[in-house]
């Protein structure tokens, strides 16, 4: 079975983007626009990882991965953030409340599909 990646973003080219390239890749991928969508979407659905941006209405990525991390049914769910946030003190924050990898924007595939493989244990050291 194809992991399921779980892409939470309020802007729905970004996330149309990644759906297809995610899914040439092999991956299956869910797609929530707002943060209050992402944490039904998990609570129903069996999710393998998280891309998640920042910035986004109703409930941001914050808020997102402290209750995903907080939960112990979710909590070992990894989580990617990918954001147009930049500063290193946003980056510090994202890994503090639980974040597995923080992924600026822009960005290109090459450094998503890095940060997947390494979420999956998929990445080959040489």
């Amino acid at each position: 079975m194809n992991k399921r990646i779980l892409v939470v973003d309020d802007e729905e080219m970004i996330r149309k983007i990644l759906k297809i390239n995610l899914n040439r890749q092999g991956y299956e991928v869910v797609e929530a626009e707002d943060g209050v969508m992402a944490l039904e979407r998990i609570g129903k659905e069996k999710i393998d990882l998280i891309i998640c941006d920042i910035n986004m209405p109703n409930k941001d990525g914050w808020e997102v991965v402290k209750e995903v991390k907080g939960n112990p049914e979710t909590s070992n769910i990894p989580i990617i953030l990918l954001t147009a946030r930049t500063e290193d003190a946003d980056m510090f924050k994202g890994y503090e409340l639980g974040a597995n990898y923080y992924i600026p924007k822009p960005f290109t595939q090459d450094q998503l599909l890095y940060g997947i493989k390494l979420m999956f244990d998929e990445v080959n050291w040489g």
